[in-house]
């Protein structure tokens, strides 16, 4: 099929110097022919990931806030400066696989009832990201991920249904909920819905926004033709316990903002209480994970020449 000129991509940076590059560089050789312009917003970062960006990619259209906004107010300022019909909404440490875009912005060109899609997500290792496609929180499922019941049930209807882990990671299939680190969404849909809930400040705000998406009554689908490389949580590395902190703030704010008319009061009170005796029982794990995943980390890069080798993929 002809290319169209019709995607925007928004990237949202913090600290990403070291990884900025390898997503831009993968976004110019996969994904030119389908952009129409490329934006990054860069929240106050301080280890030249602007003088990067400006240096090698001075095609890009940088915004430079002058403090850190968070993630979902940073994606609606670059929006506000996106000229395609279509938001790819990208993650900096991201490698963009061959045919991606293009598989997404086909599928939305032909698929008129889908406000958003995204791709199928893998870690550095080749392992499947969960979160390419979940649904929506629930106190019940909340409670199978915490308690694990989700991998003995997977295919629960009550405990299972977060990360549809019952369900195959390559078919193509409706869904409730996208991952933040690549999104592609109808603009209108999103301008219509008012982009991202700017009161979640890192993690949640992908939930949260296809969560009113899914409530105007389009679509939301996963497509797993897609593929897409995530070295997750580079930037997060450089605050882990902040990062930490607002990974269950979000759950909570989910909680409080969208689930109380469907649930008791007691129910949410409980659900929120679990999550906070999760916050702090993780935490004293937390450091040693950071460390052990640094680690790793540079160890695979090293033994197989990352990001080069997986820009070879195959969905």
């Amino acid at each position: 099929m002809t290319p169209e000129r019709c995607v925007s991509a928004v990237i949202v940076t913090y600290q990403s110097a070291a990884c900025i590059g390898a997503c831009l560089d993968s976004l110019r050789s996969m994904a030119k022919e389908w952009l129409t312009d490329c934006i990054v917003v860069d929240n106050a970062s301080g280890d030249g990931t602007a003088t990067e960006i400006r240096s090698r990619f001075p095609d890009v259209t940088l915004i430079e806030n002058s403090e850190n906004v968070g993630f979902g107010k940073a994606v609606n300022i670059g929006a506000r400066h996106a000229h395609g019909s279509l938001l790819l909404i990208l993650n900096p440490d991201t490698i963009v696989q061959p045919g991606a875009i293009g598989e997404l912005a086909l599928f939305m060109r032909y698929r008129v009832e889908a406000c958003a899609c995204g791709p199928k997500i893998i870690g550095t290792d080749g392992v499947f990201e969960e979160s390419s496609r979940r649904g929506f929180p629930t106190p019940w499922n909340a409670l199978g991920y915490f308690l694990c019941l989700d991998r003995l049930l997977p295919r629960s209807r009550v405990f299972g249904s977060y990360h549809r882990l019952g369900f195959s990671q390559d078919f193509e299939a409706m869904i409730e909920c996208l991952s933040g680190a690549c999104m592609m969404v109808r603009k209108s849909c999103f301008d219509e819905v008012d982009g991202f809930d700017e009161d979640y400040f890192l993690f949640g705000e992908d939930i949260d926004l296809c969560w009113r998406l899914h409530h105007t009554g389009m679509e939301i689908w996963y497509v797993p033709a897609a593929l897409l490389v995530h070295r997750k949580g580079m930037s997060m590395r450089q605050t882990p316990r902040s990062a930490h902190h607002e990974f269950y703030r979000a759950m909570r704010l989910f909680f409080d903002k969208r689930l109380k008319q469907s649930y008791s009061r007691l129910l949410i009170l409980a659900t929120r209480s679990g999550i906070t005796a999760a916050e702090m029982l993780s935490r004293r794990f937390s450091s040693f994970k950071d460390r052990s995943d640094d680690a790793e980390s540079v160890h695979f890069e090293k033994e197989s020449g990352w990001p080069n080798k997986l820009q070879k993929l195959k969905p």
